[in-house]
């Protein structure tokens, strides 16, 4: 990464953090630079507005996601093992990525999203919801997943049980996802053809 993405990416660090602690309103640029180590105008030269820069912050978060999900769909693996791997949000940085940017804190700020950047958002997670899509249709071709259940259902409830997931390591720090675990056999074993206890 070149120097000029690294402050960019400090800058939003900095402004997700201020956000997240003061709220969108009461965040001011200034802030934002000082918090940053950079000048106000530096700051203006990388993004135009406040605006700019919760939305930047809110579609560089999903984005992580997807990336993170695309990764994942592409592993020569089974469809348990890719599961599983969902739920390991460390790897890549995802699990701090989250504590940075909550999904409750970025939508209870969904009405400030600008339009613009509310059809980005949509877009990677429209995207993403295909990519696991694919992975449930990889566990039904093994003969893991019931074919009966519609696989954007079986989607739907993975995605809804990651994010849960993490709100629950983020109060938990020490907390980790086993084979095992309670939480994966629920979701699991909800959906496969073959229960394992």
């Amino acid at each position: 990464m070149d120097e000029k993405n690294i402050k960019r990416n400090e800058m939003l660090d900095s402004a997700r953090f201020l956000f997240k602690e003061n709220g969108f309103h009461k965040t001011k640029m200034e802030d934002i630079a000082l918090r940053a180590g950079v000048g106000k105008g530096t700051l203006y030269e990388y993004f135009r507005s406040k605006q700019e820069i919760f939305d930047e912050a809110c579609v560089e978060y999903v984005k992580s996601i997807h990336n993170y999900v695309k990764e994942i769909s592409e592993l020569d693996v089974s469809f348990k093992d890719k599961l599983v791997s969902l739920f390991k949000g460390n790897q890549n940085g995802l699990e701090e990525e989250f504590e940075k940017n909550p999904v409750d804190y970025i939508m209870s700020y969904k009405n400030i999203i600008s339009e613009k950047f509310v059809k980005t958002l949509f877009e990677y997670v429209s995207d993403m919801n295909k990519i696991i899509i694919n992975i449930v249709e990889q566990g039904k071709e093994e003969g893991i997943v019931i074919k009966e259940i519609p696989s954007d259902i079986i989607a739907c409830s993975i995605v809804g049980t990651m994010g849960e997931y993490f709100k629950l390591k983020m109060q938990k720090k020490d907390y980790a996802l086993k084979d095992d675990d309670i939480i994966f056999n629920l979701l699991y074993n909800g959906f496969s053809v073959k229960k394992e206890i």
